[in-house]
């Protein structure tokens, strides 16, 4: 089995680890070339910015960067979503991919992927921000507040093989069409 990671942005996998035995408890390392990949010590500040380039010690946790001839040029149609992302290497110069993953350099040189900074998931394979989900569900007249996780107790599948939803339980008294039998705004539906 092999364990690839990487982003659309940077031509996709990027680094890949060949697993001869099953995994130890925790997540599978990927080994990564460093002169493209960087864990970046201070995810929170712009690469400009003093500290902000610093690159994480073995050990240390930070965001993911890579670059690279690998890396894409930005977002179609999108540039304040390219200039948060793709910026230029502060080490040795081109192009640079801010993935938004967070991990770090093992002992052995291998990279570890600990999560992600924000709240984007992915569901069968497809990348999902969350507080795209409840804007969508706040838009609705009826719904004053919305939380979206994923949960992996649902059913016997992993978390993207099911999804629940349940009746809105906070109202907001604003004008509208008024809930269906079910709870739901009339109109409304759950995928």
């Amino acid at each position: 089995m092999v364990n690839a990671y990487g982003p659309t942005e940077a031509s996709d996998d990027i680094t890949h680890q060949l697993l001869t035995a099953p995994p130890g408890a925790g997540s599978v390392p990927s080994d990564a070339r460093p002169q493209r990949t960087r864990v970046r010590r201070r995810p929170d500040r712009p690469l400009d910015t003093p500290g902000g380039g610093a690159l994480a010690p073995r050990g240390v946790q930070g965001e993911i960067c890579v670059a690279g001839p690998c890396v894409g040029r930005g977002y179609v149609g999108d540039p304040e979503r390219t200039a948060a992302a793709f910026h230029q290497d502060p080490f040795v110069g081109g192009r640079l991919y801010r993935t938004g993953d967070i991990g770090r350099w093992l002992p052995d040189g291998t990279l570890e992927f600990l999560g992600r900074k924000d709240h984007q998931v992915k569901i069968r394979g497809h990348r999902i921000e969350l507080g795209e989900v409840e804007e969508a569900m706040t838009a609705d007249t009826e719904v004053a507040m919305a939380a979206v996780t994923v949960r992996d107790d649902l059913g016997s599948g992993p978390a993207s093989s099911r999804t629940r939803c349940r009746p809105p339980r906070t109202r907001t008294g604003r004008p509208g069409p008024p809930p269906s039998a079910t709870g739901w705004p009339a109109g409304s539906r759950c995928t």
